[in-house]
């Protein structure tokens, strides 16, 4: 039963174990996949935006070109859009950059750079308006000058805020990494946790079961104890009152053991002792429950069992008993043991069914030992008591 427990226990942590696990596992890889899609995430609509925006002073290089050969309606107008769309993307850019999480120290200078190229904006427009009106000519310089200028001051700005785009991104994507490396190691630190908090749980519920087991079990011959037979016995007297079953229990005391401890020391003793009950364990069926009561009192509870079948057992017993070799210097002694037996008449539990089985014990120790005393109700104990053994040896006498 406590190996059965035990290895249950065991189960149930290991399936926890694994799924804590599992849970952990899926976790981490939940958090990678995420960490990966929003590693950059923060700049990414801002990258687009300066990415679109690079294209403003390319097109304003051609557009600029275009000029200075001809200064008709189309290159104008092209200008014209131009110098309207590019302070919008400047400002868009301005705005996310205040929001993003970049140290403003490191794109002050691109903004200033920015500011100075609005600031030429108007002088631009207003050459491009003069030109619309006719009042300049081709490869006025002017235009060109302003144009080249602001050209220039976008496309560094603009390189430049890329290239610092561009490194916060794999600053962040690094740190993202070192983030899921700790997230890791933590899960992992708690697994180890887990795992030990759980074989510590199952260790202490092993110690818990041998010291129970051990506080139900006789050591010498590994037999249960007085505790665990009445246990055993609450469960087959639930047993026979659920389904009405026999139940018999006998009582076992080996004659005049006293004499072989004092003859040949208690090791020897002990030693009788744990054969006797290696005897006990081979006659009995797996059902029937074998404990030791003390000193070299035993017990046998016999579930699904009448009186006849107690009998045919302690029978059994008595002859295996009286061939049994003893150890070492005891081996010309002869062994033999005295059984009470009852079977259980009525629902008066274990201590009504054992005093009574205690008294066929007594009479069968008081009428010359190495015998069997049974009875099956009360009528035939007082019939019964006054039957006396003949003298010298009894054999294997039943007395009901």
């Amino acid at each position: 039963m406590t190996a059965a427990s035990t290895r249950g226990l065991g189960l149930r942590l290991v399936i926890a174990f694994t799924l804590i696990a599992t849970l952990c596992a899926l976790a981490i890889g939940y958090y990678v996949s995420q960490a990966r899609q929003q590693v950059g995430a923060d700049y990414t609509a801002l990258v687009a935006d300066v990415v679109r925006a690079q294209q403003d002073p390319a097109a304003l290089r051609i557009t600029l070109d275009s000029l200075e050969f001809s200064q008709d309606r189309i290159h104008l107008e092209q200008l014209h859009d131009l110098l309207g769309r590019i302070p919008r993307r400047i400002e868009s850019i301005r705005m996310q950059l205040r929001r993003s999480e970049l140290d403003p120290a490191s794109y002050g200078g691109l903004l200033d750079e920015l500011a100075q190229v609005e600031s030429r904006l108007p002088a631009l427009k207003a050459a491009a308006h003069a030109a619309q009106e006719g009042q300049s000519e081709p490869g006025d310089d002017d235009i060109l000058a302003l144009g080249m200028d602001v050209e220039e001051g976008l496309a560094w700005a603009y390189s430049e805020l890329n290239e610092l785009l561009h490194q916060a991104s794999a600053e962040q994507r690094q740190l993202m990494e070192r983030l899921t490396l700790a997230l890791a190691v933590l899960l992992l630190l708690l697994l180890l946790a887990i795992g030990a908090v759980m074989r510590m749980l199952f260790h202490l519920h092993r110690q818990r079961e041998t010291m129970r087991l051990q506080s139900r079990t006789d050591e010498l011959t590994a037999l249960g104890n007085r505790r665990w037979l009445r246990d055993a016995a609450e469960e087959a007297f639930e047993r026979r009152r659920r389904h009405g079953t026999a139940l018999s229990l006998m009582l076992l005391d080996l004659d005049h053991f006293k004499r072989i401890n004092d003859a040949y020391g208690h090791p020897v003793g002990d030693a009788v002792l744990a054969d006797f009950a290696r005897v006990l364990q081979r006659e009995v069926r797996r059902v029937d429950r074998v404990a030791r009561m003390g000193g070299e009192e035993f017990a046998i509870l016999m579930p699904d069992s009448h009186l006849a079948d107690a009998e045919a057992l302690a029978e059994r017993i008595v002859r295996a008993t009286r061939s049994m070799p003893l150890p070492g210097p005891a081996a010309e002694h002869r062994l033999t043991v005295s059984i009470g037996a009852v079977e259980a008449e009525e629902d008066n539990g274990f201590d009504h069914l054992y005093s009574r089985v205690d008294q066929r014990l007594y009479r069968a120790k008081t009428e010359g030992r190495d015998r069997i005393v049974s009875a099956r109700d009360a009528s035939t104990e007082a019939s019964s008591s006054d039957a006396h053994a003949p003298d010298g040896d009894p054999g294997n006498t039943v007395c009901q």
